[in-house]
């Protein structure tokens, strides 16, 4: 199964990017099974999570815009779906990598193990039932896109609407249930918003590199990014603003966890890359139709936004800084990278191919 998917991403992505997340997924490997047996499961395990956020989060995020088109019969995006629809590759894996997250709750998850067996077993029931639901709805719904008669808006609406409970539900228990403090009631459309985000950034990153892909599909996929980056900083201020203003003790905590130690020096730069960055960059009209202008600001947001699940769910954990709890995080944050990479390149061949056979 690997070595059909690294050849059908290496030829959507080119054999060294296939190579390369070949390895990393083998790295990876051996670093979350490291982990768990020199009992740093919390490290392996919590890194691990906040890595699946980032990439399950864009493999749903890109079938979910792939859907809003469809719904609003936006021609102007035809060009980039292969690209946006290609995280779906990721699905199977995200689903088997979330059994490992939610079996292995009680060994992360603050409070897990003294909340008793019923509790452990109703959120793997809860959350393994409901990112199955979605998955299988998102592959529904491009099945039926793929056969275009008649036009999926039933599919597309039902992803849509799973598609915001789903990734709520993943704010919560992955997110809001790891702190004692009270938790912001902005998180969860945080979550769905930065996938969705991520998702467009990766396929604006993707259309960039095609050699045949049109100025306009550019400059309207960086009018979207520059769009949903200032919604994004909305949803940031509106979660700092009534915690400052109104003085609310019982949230100040997963705030000021943010801005003390390393961790105010991650904040600062998420904010600069998801939001600062791409808003001045991307105002200029040329830099929306520059390749490399639009690579640039879309990989700046991707890596900010990477940043960022690593703050929603690091900074509520009691980690070890040592080298070798880096080491197994940096290897684990790695290997989930290459499978998605993998799943996404392989599935962007798919696509491709079916794109070409239709336009003949």
């Amino acid at each position: 199964m690997i070595t059909g998917a690294t050849e059908r991403c290496a030829a959507a992505l080119g054999p060294r990017v296939a190579g390369l997340a070949t390895v990393a997924v083998a790295i990876g490997s051996v670093a979350l099974v490291g982990g768990l047996v020199l009992s740093l499961a919390p490290v392996a395990l919590g890194v691990l999570a906040a890595t699946w956020l980032f990439v399950a989060g864009i493999a749903a995020g890109g079938v979910a815009f792939s859907a809003a088109v469809r719904c609003s019969k936006g021609l102007w995006a035809q060009e980039a779906l292969p690209a946006l629809e290609a995280g779906a590759g990721f699905f199977v894996p995200a689903l088997v990598l979330l059994a490992v997250l939610v079996l292995g709750a009680r060994l992360w998850i603050p409070g897990a193990a003294e909340a008793g067996l019923s509790s452990w077993a109703w959120r793997c029931v809860r959350e393994l039932g409901a990112t199955a639901v979605l998955f299988a709805a998102g592959a529904r719904y491009l099945r039926r896109a793929r056969a275009a008669t008649p036009a999926p808006t039933a599919a597309a609406v039902a992803y849509l609407l799973l598609y915001v409970l789903v990734l709520s539900m993943w704010a919560m228990d992955l997110v809001m249930d790891l702190h004692e403090w009270a938790p912001s009631t902005v998180i969860p459309p945080f979550v769905f918003i930065g996938a969705l985000l991520g998702a467009i950034a990766l396929g604006a990153l993707t259309v960039t590199g095609d050699p045949v892909s049109g100025t306009r599909v550019r400059a309207d996929l960086g009018k979207l990014l520059f769009a949903l980056v200032i919604f994004w900083g909305y949803l940031v201020w509106a979660a700092y603003l009534p915690v400052w203003y109104g003085g609310l003790p019982d949230e100040t905590g997963q705030l000021l966890a943010r801005w003390a130690g390393g961790w105010k020096l991650v904040t600062g730069g998420v904010l600069f890359a998801v939001l600062g960055f791409p808003f001045f960059f991307l105002l200029p009209e040329r830099t929306k139709r520059s390749r490399p202008a639009l690579a640039v600001v879309a990989s700046a947001i991707l890596v900010g936004l990477l940043g960022e699940r690593f703050l929603l769910v690091l900074p509520s954990l009691e980690l070890p800084a040592d080298g070798l709890s880096v080491l197994i995080g940096g290897g684990v944050s790695v290997g989930v990278l290459g499978a998605f990479l993998l799943g996404f390149g392989a599935r962007l061949s798919i696509n491709r191919g079916l794109a070409a056979q239709r336009s003949d």
